[in-house]
Order: C-alpha cells, then sequence, then structure tokens
C-alpha cells in the first residue's frame, strides 16, 4: 500500500502537493520547538546543549518503530521505499565538510530555512553560502567526478551490513541510538564538570 508515489496509489503532482504541505507543517514544527535559532546548534558539537541531538535520535527511533511496524503488517513494501544510493568516501569527505559547516554557522539547511522564513539575518547568510557551495560543487563537478562516484554501494542498509532482514536495521538502529545518547550525556556532564 505505502509509499503512495512508488508504488502508484498517487499522482506526481499530489506526491509534490503532500511534499509542500509536509514540509510546511515540519518547518513550523521545527520554529515552535525552538530549533529555528542557531544557538541550538553550534553547542551540541561542545556537548553543552543536546536538545536538537536528543530529538533527532529520537525521532528516528519512533520513525524506525513505524517503518517496521507498518512492513511487518504489509502496509509498507520496503523495497520501494527511497533510500538514497551509499557512496562510501564521497559520504566521509561530505560528512566532514557538513559538520564543519555546521559548527561554524551555527545551522544546518533544514534550520536555515526555518530560520530565514522567521527573519534571521545569520541563517540567510548560510543560505547564500549553502547555495554558492553547490554552484561551485556542481559547476566543478567533472573535476572530481570520479571520486564523487568512487565506492559505490547502491541501496546500502544495515541489515546488509550485518545480515538479517529490516527488522534487523531497526534493532541495530536503536542500539547505536541508545550508545549515541549514553555517549553525548556521558561527555555534557564531562564538560559541565570542566566548567565548574
Amino acid at each position: 500500500m505505502y509509499p503512495l508515489f512508488t508504488t502508484g496509489s498517487i499522482s506526481y503532482d499530489l506526491n509534490l502537493f503532500y511534499a509542500i504541505f509536509i514540509g510546511i507543517a515540519f518547518g513550523y514544527i521545527l520554529e515552535r520547538a525552538g530549533f529555528g535559532k542557531s544557538t541550538h546548534i553550534a553547542p551540541i558539537f561542545y556537548f553543552k546543549n543536546l536538545r536538537v541531538a536528543e530529538t533527532m535520535v529520537s525521532a528516528i527511533l519512533t520513525a524506525g518503530a513505524w517503518l517496521a511496524f507498518a512492513v511487518y503488517n504489509g502496509w509498507v513494501d520496503y523495497n520501494q521505499v527511497f533510500i538514497p544510493a551509499t557512496y562510501v568516501w564521497p559520504y566521509l569527505v561530505g560528512g566532514i565538510i557538513f559538520g564543519l559547516g555546521m559548527v561554524m554557522a551555527g545551522w544546518c539547511p533544514g534550520t536555515a530555512i526555518v530560520g530565514f522564513a522567521s527573519g534571521k539575518i545569520d541563517a540567510a547568510v548560510f543560505m547564500l553560502g549553502m547555495i554558492a557551495g553547490m554552484y561551485v560543487y556542481f559547476d566543478q563537478f567533472d573535476k572530481f567526478s570520479d571520486f564523487a562516484n568512487g565506492s559505490y554501494l547502491g541501496r546500502f542498509t544495515i541489515d546488509k551490513l550485518v545480515g538479517g532482514n529490516v527488522y534487523t536495521s531497526f534493532l541495530v538502529t536503536v542500539l547505536l541510538g541508545i550508545d549515541l545518547a549514553v555517549f553525548m550525556n556521558v561527555m555534557k556532564k564531562v564538560v559541565e564538570k570542566k566548567g565548574e
């Protein structure tokens, strides 16, 4: 039955309409939760304010639980769920650049759009930088396309790494989420103790 678009249940135009509606709702929730401020992003990297990270981990675990439940009941065709292809080294390098950008600017792309929509000047500057970076990347893509297309693994999920199925992926995700939450909170206590 789901996902609606890839299984042919709804048209391309209706899919775009739903995407716009969901995007606006998501932005509104981010703003109401206080995540439309740069002061919530940068402190994550210093283990001072874990609110955004804890929310993200909770959202991932909740979405994973609902997906596993829906697949188990036959409501979702897991093979039709969009999962971007994995390119190991480009993703690692891109993740480092992305993380450095976040810690320096205090924004991620999603929160920057919310911040821009609510009139934050620094969010607008961040978005201009992001757009400029994307322009340079695509303009110069031919020069490093071999690297960008290298170490291709296709639709690579956790169950392909450790064996099993979608439920295995969910269980490993839960364990990683718990480990990450414990690590972040331990580091936060270490930082707080040093600041005393």
